[in-house]
């Protein structure tokens, strides 16, 4: 079978590998679709750790190439382990796998699909698993107002969460293409930082206060300044992207104490059997996208066939920021 493997920094290609086998537990998928989440696995296209020492790619994956690539498939169940009773061969299920043809997981970690999730939302529901634990975190009150610096697809699938929840939210980028889709996604503003008279604009939507919440996924620190600067007194900030570079300003100055600022990071899941663990996470993102309230296809810029993914990786590497919401097309790798 096919899979990307990071072979090097900036190196990836598509390796023919024998298929994985299934244990009593888990299950084996054949992949329709996966979602290419453009952050973290460009992190991993240029080998860039996400800790000091070195040691990982990103969460607790250790820094070891070569390395598979990707989080975020939808397929066709075609083998069931001999203890799993709750799903079948033939079953449309969500897995968090790497970019590959066929994939192997246990079955408590395989989510069955519903007929009303088609396979174009159902395929992003790791990302949304990221942005959801973000607004959790960020713990915004009922009808509370949201910033959202960055509109990545991290950040537009927290949009998608807060327009889902009733929150009042403004979001923050540069470019016109990312703030129209942002627009269409619901949400109440959307400006840009080249605008002189954004800040005020968005404090305006505030009531001249600023936000309950700043969500910062821009990935730099000037946008880690921006979302501090439009958060209100006793406000809190989620730092929601990776972050290795050092800052260019004061991070713990008078803009942090003098309003009583709390930060708070997103990095890693919540224990297992915790109210909002993974499990819980992606169940409540499926139960909305099922009901239409969750709302995530206009995020979807491209699709492209499985054997582009490194032409991808390469435009991104380059600063392609056309690319926000992508799909791989796994169709066709038997022929």
């Amino acid at each position: 079978m096919k899979q990307l493997i990071v072979t090097g920094a900036k190196q990836a290609e598509f390796e023919e590998v024998a298929e994985p086998g299934c244990d009593a537990g888990g299950v084996v998928v054949r992949a329709r679709l996966t979602a290419i989440s453009t952050g973290t696995e460009l992190r991993v296209f240029r080998a860039i750790p996400v800790d000091d020492e070195g040691q990982f790619l990103h969460e607790r994956v250790p820094f070891v190439l070569p390395t598979g690539n990707g989080y975020s498939m939808v397929g066709d169940v075609i083998e069931v382990g001999s203890s799993v009773t709750e799903i079948s061969v033939g079953d449309r299920v969500f897995l968090p796998a790497a970019h590959c043809q066929v994939a192997a997981m246990e079955a408590s970690r395989v989510t069955l699909l519903p007929e009303a999730v088609a396979d174009d939302e159902a395929v992003l529901l790791s990302i949304l698993e990221v942005a959801h634990r973000a607004v959790r975190d960020g713990d915004p009150p009922p009808g509370g107002n949201v910033v959202i610096v960055g509109q990545g697809v991290i950040g537009l699938s927290a949009l998608a969460y807060c327009v889902a929840f009733g929150f009042r939210t403004a979001v923050v980028d540069l470019e016109p293409a990312r703030l129209e889709i942002a627009r269409e996604m619901g949400a109440d503003l959307a400006v840009s930082p080249d605008e002189d008279d954004y800040q005020d604009r968005v404090l305006a939507l505030f009531d001249g206060v600023g936000a309950d919440l700043a969500l910062e996924a821009g990935s730099n620190w000037t946008t880690i300044r921006t979302a501090m600067e439009l958060t209100r007194t006793d406000g809190r900030v989620v730092i929601v992207s990776r972050h290795t570079h050092q800052p260019d300003f004061n991070p713990f100055g008078q803009g942090f104490l003098g309003k009583r600022l709390s930060l708070v990071t997103t990095y890693g899941y919540p224990p297992e059997g915790s109210r909002w663990d993974q499990r819980a996470s992606v169940g409540l993102s499926v139960d909305l996208l099922a009901r239409g309230r969750l709302v995530v296809l206009p995020m979807l810029t491209h699709r492209f066939a499985w054997h582009e993914l490194p032409e991808v990786y390469a435009r991104l590497d380059q600063g392609d920021r056309t690319i926000v919401g992508a799909l791989l097309d796994w169709s066709g790798t038997d022929e």
